[in-house]
């Protein structure tokens, strides 16, 4: 399924122009804010999906809130009346509060300056545009019979989709609003249920044989009564063990005889061991796998190279202007792949240095790239690779807004039509956005 293509679909000009009567904006910056909303919202989900917790939720919200498509049918005719689009605003910001908890407020925020229009506006479209793409979900659900995990899998494969389309001015922002550096770069994965939700899955009992539970009555009996003295018996004894045992337990504390540190080690070990565990299990924002453990630490003394000698004459002369670009030189990947080559590192913990020592200082990383293997494209390739250098940064100790990503594929724009043949890239850029 290409998601986004439905979406497209869904959203013609006609519906766009009845959103945009609604919420009293105009049709151009409306289209511009359902469009940064479908990105926001799908995103979003793929990242709620990274954990077993929100793949039920989603599911669940799909089929107790019935979203099975119906509403695309006759979704134009829907939007005539306002009493009903009133209602699936407040449903889907309903739904929203709790798939993507209190990130409400800071989505109609980013909508509204990345569009132009009101607050109040972008955060009616929220609700709207969330009940829309539930319905579009929801009938991809009925219509393959997806179960929860299923579901999941399913937004999963449009991630590349995700990249390729969303606009190069919005993705930076979208990213760190949402908090989608693991699932664009490729580290997220859709969690997998370790339990079956009897709620959405009924269980088939009927070809069972039925089981009968009533006991027969054998109060009046002899082996009834042996029965009935037996159990008080074992009662008996048990109560009698179980005292003996309190009793033992009690002495050794009072004479001192139990080993307390014992009790502390294995205490501390376990709760190691459960950390340890919640921490694989759970997503995190760590650094790539390609770096080292000791990598996340900065060396005692770098070594200045190119870049250093480079930038700093500028970034200490506050007469020349921001946006100057420069490479990154020795930052390189594996053909086709995330791994950057040995050199790569010394570069970025370089990069490290000069943003500490500049606090001021705000990057864009500019990624090409044209040696994309078969089931991802350039562009997808390009922005992983540069989000990633931008995890390693943030794992020097580096806030994550002092670094924006973006990735430009081959450098050729699709838009060419001169027919004029133009060398592709593969490379990292670096633009100083302020200093």
């Amino acid at each position: 399924m290409n998601l986004f293509a439905n979406l497209t679909e869904v959203f013609n000009s006609e519906v766009v122009s009845r959103i945009a009567t609604y919420i009293d904006e105009p049709t151009e910056k409306t289209s511009k804010a359902v469009d940064g909303l479908i990105y926001t919202i799908v995103g979003g989900l793929m990242k709620r999906t990274t954990s077993e917790i929100g793949v039920n939720q989603l599911f669940n919200h799909i089929q107790k809130g019935r979203y099975d498509g119906a509403l695309i049918d006759n979704l134009s005719n829907a939007l005539r009346d306002p009493a009903q689009t009133n209602t699936l605003i407040t449903h889907g910001n309903d739904v929203i509060s709790h798939l993507l908890p209190a990130m409400k407020s800071s989505i109609g925020t980013m909508i509204s300056s990345y569009a132009g229009i009101r607050n109040s506006s972008a955060i009616s479209l929220l609700g709207l545009i969330t009940t829309i793409v539930l319905h579009v979900l929801g009938k991809q659900v009925k219509d393959r019979k997806l179960d929860a995990d299923g579901l999941a899998a399913l937004l999963f494969s449009e991630r590349d989709a995700l990249v390729n389309a969303v606009p190069e001015e919005f993705l930076p922002r979208l990213i760190d609003k949402v908090g989608l550096q693991q699932v664009i770069a490729g580290v997220a994965v859709p969690a997998r249920r370790t339990t079956v939700e009897t709620s959405s899955r009924p269980v088939a009992t009927a070809t069972r044989p039925a089981v009968s539970y009533d006991y027969a009555d054998d109060s009046d009996t002899d082996n009834g009564a042996l029965t009935k003295w037996g159990f008080g018996a074992l009662v008996v004894v048990a109560l009698a063990a179980g005292g003996y045992y309190i009793y033992q337990n009690t002495q050794k504390y009072s004479n001192g005889q139990e080993n307390v540190s014992d009790v502390t080690t294995v205490t501390s070990d376990t709760i190691q061991a459960d950390t340890v565990t919640r921490s694989l299990a759970v997503p995190k924002e760590t650094p790539p796998k390609s770096m080292s453990t000791a990598a996340v630490t900065l060396p005692a003394a770098t070594t200045a190279s190119g870049l250093t000698q480079v930038m700093t004459p500028y970034l200490t002369n506050a007469m020349l202007p921001k946006g100057r670009v420069f490479a990154l030189p020795g930052v390189t990947f594996i053909p086709g792949s995330l791994s950057l080559t040995p050199g790569s590192q010394a570069t970025i913990g370089e990069l490290a240095t000069l943003l500490k020592t500049y606090p001021q200082l705000q990057v864009q990383l500019v990624g090409y790239a044209n040696d994309a293997m078969r089931g991802t494209t350039n562009r997808a390739l390009s922005f992983k690779r540069v989000n990633q250098i931008k995890q390693q940064l943030v794992s020097y100790g580096i806030n994550y807004l002092r670094v924006d990503a973006i990735g430009r594929g081959t450098g050729v724009s699709f838009r060419d039509t001169s027919r004029v043949a133009r060398p592709t890239l593969r490379k990292i850029d670096l633009k100083v956005i302020a200093k």
